[in-house]
Parts: C-alpha cells; structure tokens; sequence
C-alpha cells in the first residue's frame, strides 16, 4: 500500500532534517570571521619568546689580576636586557665573587616612582645606565677575600641559580685544585686535564646554560703575563671543560683586556711561566732573558756571546716546519715612562739580524716589534718601590712560533 504524503514527509524529517534556511551572506560572513581568527591565531602561536634570561656574574677579582670592570660586550646585552623587562625584578642581575655567602644582586628594570615600569624612552635610559655604572662601580670595587685563584666553586655556584645566562669574569690561571697551573703546566694535553677533572667529580652541571667567559689568560697584579700560546691552552681548557658540563653554548669574549691595578690583596701563588713551551717536541714560545743575551744597560747592541743560544731557534725552523716567527722585545718600567729611544723594539731588531745572519730565512722573519716601559710583562714597582728582581724579567726577548697546521 503506497505511503501517503503526509507519511513520507515525516520520514524525511526522521531521516534528513531539514536544512535551515540560512542567507548565502551570512554565510560568506562567517567563513571571512573564520578565517580572519585563524590568522590571527596561527601569527600569535609562531610567534618569537621575549623571554628575558637573568645573568649571573661569577668574578674572581684577585690579586693576580686585573681590576675587575664590565666588558663592552656586556654592557650592551645588559642594556638590551633591561629595556626588554617587563616587570620589576624582570633584568636581574647576580653577581658570584665567593664560594659561599649571599650573591650580591641587581634589577636594571627601568621603574617609575610607583614602582611600575618606565615607559618613558628617554627616562628608562637614563635610568638603566645609571643602574649599569652602579654594577660597574660594585664589580670594580670587589675584591677576592681568600687566597688563590680557583673559578671552579664559583660556576658551581652559578650553576645552582636557574635558568640563568653565565659570564666569568676572569683570567682562569687557577691556582687551587684540581686546576692548579703550577701542577698542570703548560706542556699538556687540555683533553687530559678535563678526563682528570671530571674523574674527580668537579664538572659543574651546566646543562641548558649560555655561558661566556671574559679576559681568560689576561694576568695582572702580581702574575707575570702570558705569552699567547699559553693564553690559548687557558681558553681551550676552560671551553672544554664547559662543554664536557654539556652547557648549551660556550663562548669566549675576546674584548679589549683592561690594565687596570687590582683591588685585591689576599697574596695568589705566581704560575711560573716556563723559558720555553712545546708542542709535540716543538717550541712555540721561547723567552730569551737578559742572562741570555747579554745586552748592556741601555744598550741595544748584541755581544756575539748570544748565537749559542739563537742558533737552535734557526736549527727549529726547518725541523719543525715552522711557517714563521714573531720577535718582541721587552723592557723594565723605569717610573719615568721613558722608552729609550724604542729599546724594546732596537733589541728585538737586533736579534731577528742575529738570527738572519745565522741562517735563518728571511721569508720566515714575521712581526718584529717593541714593548715599552708601560707595558711591562709584570708590574716592577711594589708598594711604589722599584723592584730588580722583577725588572730583570722585564728585560727580555720573546719568539713566537707559527708551526704549519696551526
């Protein structure tokens, strides 16, 4: 029997219901709104983090460096930090100077009276200079209160702030263990040294952590001056051993060293830095002392009693395959600033004419140049006295040797 009308449109009810009656505008209306949100959703969910990382500072402000100041570098990233704050307490910065005891700390956020944060342009500049001097002015006041040099303690320490950005302000010359350099010595594997380090528990846990390191191999004070291969282990030491704590990133700021006096007192063992310093059975620094060479006073001439000790340099150059050697001379600060005519700079060019004359091929001869009395390799007045001792390591002759593959 055949279903009557009535029957089928309630079937087709139960069955399709019945579509709405909806204006085709509306609908395109709609679907633009959709489509706007999810643009805006999608920019707003790829957008960059404007996260802004505290720092923590670790100095070790010894005796046996320079004073400690705030690299150019910092200076900005601590500028751009404290006009990205957001909130008060938002550009904090901590400063580690000892192995126990409070970090000393600082917001650089920029705030009105009432505490909110400044908006002002030029205001807020003001302000976050003001704040950057002030840690500027801390940090060149501090001074290490135990004796010896060890950073070690103080990035352990530094690690335990979370999610902090790290800077070590510091030459890195430990003199404490396990990184002692009188024990180390500069004839060494930087690999061995970390395996050794890291046998003894003392890797800090720097996991996730951007850390750079500022004036590594810089003395002052009281520790003589590197020579620069010397600077070069320090800085391949101190990275490895950041990487070996599997920090995020590890840096090293090569900003312009400061020869500022030390604040501290507290006495730090001298690493004694060698005559001489290998590689693989090859120098790679020499130093040529007064007691070597024979210079008179004042005088530039070299008596022919120095060729026994420049003939080997000749005799390295081919066994070594050395690609070239640098030549300076040094001089003892007399408190006159007198440079003597360049005697730095005369002695270097006699013994680079020295050494041509003993067979030395002159496209191997590199930079030959002078340091004068103010730049002594170590300070020679103490307490404003004029010290021999320490002139007479002033007065010398140094070579670099630029190996090939190196």
């Amino acid at each position: 029997m055949p279903h009557s009308h009535k029957s089928q449109n309630s079937l087709r009810s139960f069955c399709c219901p019945l579509r709405p009656n909806i204006p085709s505008s509306l609908v395109l209306i709609l679907v633009f709104i959709l489509l706007v949100i999810g643009l805006v959703t999608g920019c707003g969910s790829s957008a960059p983090s404007s996260t802004v990382r505290p720092i923590t500072l670790v100095a070790t402000a010894t005796s046996a460096e320079p004073r400690t100041v705030l690299p150019e570098s910092m200076v900005d990233e601590l500028t751009s930090m404290a006009k990205r704050s957001k909130r008060k307490g938002g550009a904090t910065v901590r400063a580690i100077t000892a192995a126990s005891g409070e970090a000393s700390a600082i917001d650089l956020t920029p705030l009105r009276p009432n505490g909110q944060v400044q908006h002002a342009t030029a205001d807020a500049e003001r302000q976050i200079r003001a704040a950057i001097d002030k840690l500027g002015v801390t940090l060149g006041e501090t001074a290490s209160t135990t004796p010896g040099l060890s950073v070690l303690p103080l990035l352990d320490r530094a690690a335990q702030i979370p999610d902090a950005e790290i800077h070590v302000l510091s030459s890195g010359i430990s003199t404490e263990a396990p990184m002692d350099y009188r024990v180390i010595g500069w004839n060494t594997n930087p690999a061995s040294v970390i395996d050794s380090i890291a046998r003894q528990g003392q890797i800090p846990n720097l996991a996730g952590r951007h850390v750079t390191f500022h004036g590594l191999g810089v003395a002052g004070g009281s520790q003589p001056s590197l020579p620069p291969f010397a600077r070069t282990i320090i800085e391949r030491i101190w990275v490895g051993i950041c990487e070996r704590a599997e920090a995020a990133s590890c840096t090293i700021g090569h900003d312009a060293p400061t020869a500022a006096a030390p604040v501290a007192t507290m006495p730090v063992p001298v690493v004694p830095v060698p005559e001489v310093i290998t590689e693989n059975g090859c120098a790679v620094w020499l130093n040529l002392s007064d007691a070597v060479l024979h210079f008179a006073g004042g005088s530039a001439a070299l008596p022919a009693s120095a060729d026994d000790a420049l003939r080997p340099i000749v005799e390295a150059t081919s066994r070594c395959l050395v690609q070239a050697i640098d030549i300076t001379g040094h001089i003892a600060d007399t408190g006159d600033g007198d440079d003597h005519n360049d005697l730095a700079g005369r002695r270097a060019r006699a013994v680079a004419d020295r050494l041509l004359a003993l067979g030395l091929p002159p496209a191997l001869l590199g930079t030959v140049s002078g340091h004068g009395a103010h730049e002594p390799v170590v300070p020679n007045f103490t307490g404003g006295i004029f010290d021999e001792d320490k002139a007479t390591a002033n007065r010398r002759v140094e070579v670099i040797f630029h190996q090939s593959g190196r």
